[in-house]
């Protein structure tokens, strides 16, 4: 896994401008559908404003529209890269009516699933990896696997998501968050 710096996008986060922030990203992955940092970024950032509720520049079916275009240029494009497969996979299965139709959902939340099984299968010892594979199952399991993991969860965060951008802050809190802090 690695690191996916975007400064320009970074800068439009930290200022908080996410209305520049989804309309730069869209259109700056518009231009170059193939890069990896472009479609995971703006994957996510798109995911996170609209199901946050964060920018009324677009309508709903706006936001669905370019969540679905982008989503389907990676799996094309990068069908095979671990990064796209965990965070593809997670905001697919926690949020599958946004990547499909309604009779689709079950088949979305089931295939993000495997994604994330793919990927941890790609890379066994990343703990990261493996608490979203967790976070699939019991929550029970899941809770009493983070606590047992916690101090590495939280290096793997301090080693991997300690930027200041909205994607760094947003997983390291879903690490810190369901540790029980």
């Amino acid at each position: 896994m690695i690191k996916l710096s975007w400064p320009e996008l970074d800068e439009n986060e930290y200022n908080k401008d996410w209305e520049n922030a989804v309309e730069w990203s869209y259109s700056q992955w518009v231009e170059d559908q193939t890069d990896k940092t472009k479609i995971i970024r703006t994957l996510f950032l798109h995911w996170y404003v609209y199901v946050e509720d964060m920018c009324k520049s677009l309508s709903d079916s706006q936001f669905l529209n370019r969540l679905k275009a982008i989503s389907s240029m990676g799996k094309e494009n990068l069908h095979n890269d671990i990064d796209f497969q965990w965070l593809y996979g997670y905001v697919s299965s926690i949020n599958p009516e946004l990547f499909g139709e309604e009779a689709d959902y079950s088949r979305v939340e089931l295939d993000g699933r495997q994604l994330i099984k793919t990927a941890l299968i790609k890379e066994p010892k990343n703990i990261f990896l493996q608490m979203l594979e967790k976070g699939t199952g019991s929550l029970s399991k899941y809770t009493s696997w983070k606590k047992q993991n916690s101090k590495g969860l939280e290096e793997y965060s301090e080693a991997n998501f300690s930027g200041s951008t909205l994607f760094d802050e947003y997983f390291a809190e879903i690490i810190k968050s369901r540790n029980g802090k």
